[in-house]
């Protein structure tokens, strides 16, 4: 087995624990430290398991790196809230062999992909989503947790009209909008009123930020869907961010295109924390207690 191992530079604990990783890992598997790796970096290692010691934003840039690659993501908690890193470095050590041997659950994690056009909107205002497949994209980048439009400087409203599978769905002002997957409604998506969805459910939220209306709110669609996003009205400083990485500028020219990637990300599980659990130690959900045997 070729595995990757990646360590957030800026943790120093991260880092001198993926030295007792890598010593753990090399007596039964071909292994390799990354230092920030990108995607030609990941793809010239060709690994089938990548192992990321940080936080969620670690697995969160290593998401988008791999999208074309076949390869298990497994994260070790070096951060504060780990929802995407299930496990603890001595939890780690303790299930290594079953995690090798692929004995542990592993999530097909649905991926965004969200690209930028110029030309695909009728003089009617309507939208033809085949359009964009012919017409030139300015970017194109992929999240795992969510794609979303802010309002920027001079922090004035903006105004977006949103179309579904090529119908008008929503046109309102407000501050931007958040376009969430399962994985990410724990984040901005649900700060911004959006609802928790478990991560086996493959579907998109779309959760206005501070809508000025009392009638929009979030929607859950199908992440087979493809959503457009047209701007009416931005301010100069309005970007698309994905994951929080990669802003991006967005004009009154440009249509955002957001549909399911063509990759899921394989993200392996703790065997003995379900997503409940997690949701109750993580985020306090209910407020339950949860004890694993």
């Amino acid at each position: 087995m070729r595995i990757v191992i990646v360590a957030n530079p800026h943790k120093a604990d991260a880092i001198a624990a993926s030295r007792q990783v890598e010593k753990l890992l090399a007596a039964r598997a071909e292994v390799r430290v990354l230092v920030e790796p990108d995607a030609a970096a990941l793809a010239a290692a060709a690994p089938e398991l990548i192992v990321v010691l940080g936080g969620d934003g670690t697995v969160l840039r290593i998401a988008q790196a791999v999208q074309n690659l076949d390869a298990r993501v497994v994260g070790i908690n070096f951060g504060k809230l780990g929802y995407l890193t299930s496990y603890q470095l001595d939890e780690f050590i303790a299930h290594a062999d079953e995690i090798l041997a692929g004995h542990v659950p592993v999530s097909a994690r649905l991926m965004l992909e969200g690209t930028s056009h110029r030309n695909i909107v009728r003089e009617d205002g309507t939208v033809d989503p085949g359009t964009a497949k012919v017409s030139r994209a300015v970017y194109c980048h992929s999240a795992l947790n969510d794609i979303v439009i802010n309002a920027g400087d001079p922090f004035r409203m903006i105004e977006l009209q949103v179309y579904v599978n090529g119908q008008a769905a929503a046109r309102f002002s407000g501050d931007g909008l958040v376009i969430s997957t399962s994985s990410g409604s724990t984040g901005y998506n649900l700060s911004a009123g959006g609802p928790l969805i478990t991560p086996e459910v493959h579907a998109m939220v779309l959760t206005p930020i501070c809508a000025h209306s009392l009638s929009f709110r979030p929607v859950v669609v199908s992440d087979g869907a493809t959503i457009i996003v047209q701007p009416r009205r931005v301010n100069e400083g309005t970007r698309v961010s994905f994951d929080g990485l990669n802003p991006q500028p967005m004009t009154g020219q440009d249509a955002l295109v957001i549909r399911r990637a063509q990759r899921p990300l394989q993200l392996v599980e703790h065997p003995k924390m379900s997503h409940w659990q997690r949701l109750a130690s993580k985020l306090l959900w209910a407020q339950t207690s949860w004890h694993s045997d």
